[in-house]
């Protein structure tokens, strides 16, 4: 699902691109919510710090009489988000080659008609699901204010350490502070095994497994543990081990 933000400094303006996005989303069924009405800037750059993990569609104005312009707003986000849609709203088409720079998905000129930004709500959701298709073969990872894209073929195997989600892949590993439970949910069930209550092992990687201490070696020449309730389903799984 994809989260609507929306910055100007008019807030009838605000409540008006809500009432329109709302209406499109429902006549064409579309899976979205318009998650934020902000007149302040900082407000946009708080949320698009903590919901770096989520798919998100800023629609900012350029000039909204603050210290910062809705460009310079827009390179803040992308310090730490390059995957978000951007698309400004201005009644200043001037400033559409500055706004490339922010890599804007698109650049709508005031006043905006109801088919123009029906158009472009279709086109964002069109990219989108075709992007989500894509990464189906992919796990998007956030780890401190950094976001992972890690190809599925390279994770070898998941582990709960304390409080931490430890992601051991063939280039060493990476510690987010997501849940075992949530990572799993986004994991092809063909390819991953939840093998025990701390552990989801990647099936293809598997090398060896020691039935008798209940410990499974992968390719790498690591280890994890499954737990004898799973003995069973995993032999099926691995039946050519």
């Amino acid at each position: 699902m994809l989260n609507y933000i929306i910055m100007d400094d008019d807030i009838k303006h605000n409540l008006n691109m809500k009432k329109r996005l709302d209406y499109i989303f429902d006549k064409h069924r579309i899976e979205a919510v318009t998650k934020l009405l902000a007149t302040e800037p900082s407000d946009v750059l708080k949320y698009s710090i903590e919901n770096i993990d989520k798919d998100n569609v800023y629609f900012l104005d350029v000039d909204f009489g603050s210290d910062i312009t809705g460009i310079e707003l827009a390179m803040k986000i992308r310090e730490h988000d390059a995957r978000s849609y951007i698309i400004f709203v201005s009644a200043h088409p001037e400033f559409v080659m500055p706004s490339l720079k922010t890599k804007t998905f698109d650049f709508l000129v005031k006043p905006i008609s109801t088919e123009i930004l029906e158009k472009c709500i279709l086109s964002i959701h069109k990219d989108f699901q075709s992007l989500r298709n894509e990464e189906k073969q992919t796990l998007v990872l956030k780890s401190g204010l950094k976001v992972y894209q890690l190809n599925i073929e390279d994770i070898i195997f998941l582990e709960k350490f304390g409080h931490l989600l430890v992601v051991h892949t063939f280039n060493g590993q990476i510690r987010s502070m997501e849940s075992l439970e949530n990572v799993e949910n986004k994991l092809d069930s063909n390819k991953f095994f939840r093998c025990h209550k701390s552990y989801i092992a990647n099936i293809h990687h598997i090398e060896e497994i020691d039935y008798k201490n209940n410990l499974i070696f992968f390719r790498n020449r690591e280890n994890c543990l499954f737990s004898k309730r799973c003995k069973k389903e995993l032999k099926i799984k691995c039946s050519v081990l």
